[in-house]
Parts: C-alpha cells; structure tokens; sequence
C-alpha cells in the first residue's frame, strides 16, 4: 500500500511537471504565433490577394498554422488551414524525392540515358540523363507559350504527356546550358512508373505521403470534384481580380499537378529532416548547385532551388507560379524550420512570405511588406484622374518610399497598364512626369516609346525605343519595334 502511495505521488509529481513544462512551452510559443498571424493579416491586407495559406515546422512539430482571405470569392467561401490549394512547383520536390528513392535503392542510375528507363521517348543527338533531368540541364524545351502552359487537352497518361514534346530537337546539349523545364519532369514520372509498375499516383501515395503521413494531397484532377479546393485568379491590367484561365494540369503533373495543405507540406519537409523518405546524405546530394560544363554555377539541385550564397540564410526549397497560384517552400536544416504559403493569385510584387516566416522565426521582427503601387494609383486614378494620380505618385515617391515597391518596373507598370485600358493620352502624362524623376530607366523608356507608338506618335516612339535600346541594346521586343518604325 505504502508503495502504491510513493508511485501514487511520484506519478502527480511528474504530471505537474508535464503539465507546466508545456505551460511554458505554449506560453513561449503563444508570442511568436502571434508575430506569425499579426505578419500574415498585415502581409493579406497589404498585397490585396483573394487569400494566403501558410505554416511554420520548427523542431519537427508545426508551431503554426493559418489562413486569411477567400478561396472562391464569387461564393464567399474562406480560407482554412484544411483548403487545397495548387502547389505548382513545388511538385518538383516530391518527384525528385521519389526518384531518388529509387536510386537509394539501386534501382537506377543517374547518369543513364532516360531512354533506357523510358523506352518510348526517342533517344536524341546527345545522351539524356536522369542528373540532366532532375537538374534542368537536359535541353528539353519549356513552353512553347502561355497557351501551352495554361494547356486545356487532357492527357490520360504519362506517356501521352511525354509525347506532347517526345519528338521534339534538344534546344541545347545536355550539361552545357540551364533550362527549366516542368516537361521535363513528365519524363521523370514515366521513369518511376516503368521502373516501379505503380502508376505515379499510386507510388507517390505509397512512398511519400503514407509515409509522411501527408493525408490531404493528391493530384489536381480538373474534373474531378474536390472539396475545399482553392480557386485560382489573375490581375487584370487595372488591378481587378479575374477568374484565372482553364487549366488541365495533366500535360506537367509530376512538375506542377499536385495540390495540397499547408500542413501537408510541412510534414513532407518534417519527413525530409527526420530522413524517413531519402538519407542526410541523399538530401545532400539532391541539395548541391547544378554546375555546368563550363563551370557555371546555378543554385538549383535536384528538385530543389537553393538559396544565394551570399544570402545570410542558407536553405533549399522550392517557389511555384501556377495557373492562378503563387506558392513557396523553404527548409533551412541548421534550424530544422521549415516555413510555406499559398496564394490564390498569380501576381507580380508578392515578394516571399517563407522567407519572411523564417525570419520572424529567428526572432527578426521589422519584417517589411511592400504596397504595389499599380494598386494604389488606380485607386487614385478611378477616383480623381489621372492629376491625382500624377500627385500622389510624386507624394509617395518623396516621402513613403518604404512603404510601397517602387522599382521601375513597376512604376513603368501604371503606364503600361493604362496603355492596356485605352487610355493612352494618360499614359503618356503619367510616363513622361516618370521619365522626368527618374531619368535613363530601361523600363520606362521603354514604355513611354510604346505608349507614343499606340498613339501613333511615331518620331517620338522612335527617340524613346532608341534611348532605351542605348542602355540594354539585347532587348528584343525594343529592337523589333525600332525596325518596324525604321521602315515607315
């Protein structure tokens, strides 16, 4: 009985201590969750996005989740931690990991040609390999333009999608040039289906997500019905939201099909950094900067950007740009954190909200979000004219410059823009006052000549392009334009 007491009390002892342990842990966690939701609710309201999901892993347990905005703004559906949103790029990652599972386990090489491993693709002038694959050396080509990349056909299978670029030339000799290729990757799930006899579905459900225990990601089917998936959007000229062009992701699912959580994505790093897909050493490799022939450095790997190596974080990850999606992953091993969002809108001036949640996760606290002026101009313009435009501009210039991107492009991008909406006699004001402040600008000489040549002013089209053309001679749109108005 006496012994049963002692246990009795020791077992108390040891909840207390439990118990306050974590007290204290959330207590120390309940101040940076807030710094974590305060940045995504200043960083929503700020950028003017349909909505933001996003997370931070810290240690192996994920610290925070959260998600602001709407997922369908014609039904007023919001976001949640649990909405699907499309991944784009960042599928790059979980395919490579898949390949290199396989080559963990001897079942392929990476200095193969994929030719044999896919023996419908053709084999081409110069020797295709896995590493050239994974690395964006191979010389398959990219899009052959937006269409292409907004593509409507669906493909049934990976072989189908191959074949869309199968027959095509190689745009350069493997190894000697840098090229991003989300095609290319359509080669690398074929690899992992004739290799495996799984389907690349059913492999990255068995291998990665049972793995990881990532419940809620699949491939972003366009038929199929999904709950809780996020609808995609664009920008029109004059900043207004418009619903994203249709798109069939079947022609690139193993480099930009998928869609997932934010938590989910969390847990594939987590299981990255506890090595229960591939090994440190396998992550290490994958993880090295793509050296050329040549010997120019590139700071991607295997699936996986890298950060610069001047930058003062070192991580690897991945951004996306997807039909109505900005995303972005980053996992800095020093720290094991990992921090991801998803955006609903493809959009300019997003700047990178991973990196700022890393940042605010090492204890960094002026992190700046920058206004897009085009944004704030059309306010003005919409209500005043373009004269309240015109002094506005000259008054945030002078005096708010840290609170709004004011580069050139996309102070040139107001003028574009009301070119775009017809309003040329505006733009060429607006273009001119720029050119005024901010003298020799490639950018906006180059839309002022533009403006003056839809205005069919074509000797002053000519002095801006030629100004323009002085300072980046290789522009190949100004120096198309300046023969077009060369031989009139």
């Amino acid at each position: 009985m006496m012994n049963y007491r002692i246990q009795l009390c020791i077992s108390v002892f040891m909840a207390f201590l439990f118990i306050n342990s974590i007290s204290f842990a959330q207590k120390i966690d309940a101040d940076l969750y807030k710094k974590y939701s305060d940045y995504l609710e200043k960083y929503y309201q700020t950028k003017r996005i349909p909505s933001i999901s996003a997370g931070v892993l810290k240690d192996g347990i994920i610290q925070w989740l959260d998600a602001k905005g709407q997922i369908d703004l014609e039904t007023f559906t919001s976001a949640r931690t649990t909405s699907l949103y499309r991944i784009a790029s960042i599928t790059k990652a979980i395919t490579a990991v898949a390949v290199m599972q396989l080559y963990e386990k001897g079942r392929i090489s990476l200095d193969v040609d994929i030719s044999t491993y896919v023996p419908y693709f053709p084999q081409k002038k110069w020797k295709v390999t896995v590493r050239n694959l994974l690395n964006h050396t191979s010389g398959i080509r990219s899009y052959k333009n937006e269409e292409e990349f907004n593509s409507k056909m669906f493909y049934s299978s990976t072989k189908d999608a191959v074949m869309t670029f199968a027959k095509d030339d190689l745009i350069f000799e493997p190894g000697t040039n840098y090229n991003y290729s989300s095609l290319g990757y359509s080669l690398l799930a074929a690899l992992i289906e004739n290799i495996t006899k799984m389907s690349f579905e059913v492999y990255l459900r068995k291998e990665i997500f049972q793995v990881a225990n990532m419940k809620a990601t699949r491939i972003d089917r366009q038929r199929d019905i999904i709950f809780e998936r996020a609808k995609g959007y664009e920008k029109s000229p004059d900043r207004k939201f418009i619903n994203s062009p249709l798109a069939d992701l079947s022609i690139k699912v193993a480099g930009g099909g998928l869609i997932s959580t934010s938590e989910d994505i969390l847990l594939f790093a987590k299981a990255l950094l506890e090595e229960k897909l591939i090994s440190k050493s396998t992550l290490e490799e994958m993880t090295k900067p793509v050296v050329l022939k040549n010997g120019k450095r590139f700071n991607y790997g295997f699936g996986f950007s890298l950060s610069d190596p001047n930058d003062s974080l070192k991580y690897f990850g991945h951004d996306g740009r997807g039909t109505g999606f900005t995303t972005g992953l980053i996992i800095e091993p020093s720290s094991s954190t990992a921090s991801v969002f998803f955006i609903n809108v493809r959009d300019r001036n997003l700047g990178n909200p991973a990196r700022d949640l890393l940042l605010l996760s090492k204890g960094y606290n002026n992190i700046s979000i920058t206004q897009t002026v085009a944004d704030f101009l059309f306010d003005k313009y919409y209500s005043g004219g373009i004269d309240s435009v015109i002094s506005s501009f000259n008054f945030i210039y002078d005096n708010s410059k840290d609170d709004f991107n004011l580069s050139d492009e996309e102070c040139a991008y107001f003028g574009q823009a009301l070119v775009e909406i017809r309003s040329i006699v505006d733009a060429i004001r607006y273009l001119r006052m720029l050119n005024r402040k901010i003298p020799n600008s490639f950018p906006i000489l180059k839309a002022l000549g533009n403006a003056y040549f839809r205005d069919g002013n074509n000797g002053f089209a000519l002095r801006y392009l030629r100004e323009a053309q002085l300072i980046k001679p290789d522009d190949s749109q100004v120096n198309r334009m300046i023969n077009v108005l060369s031989r009139r």
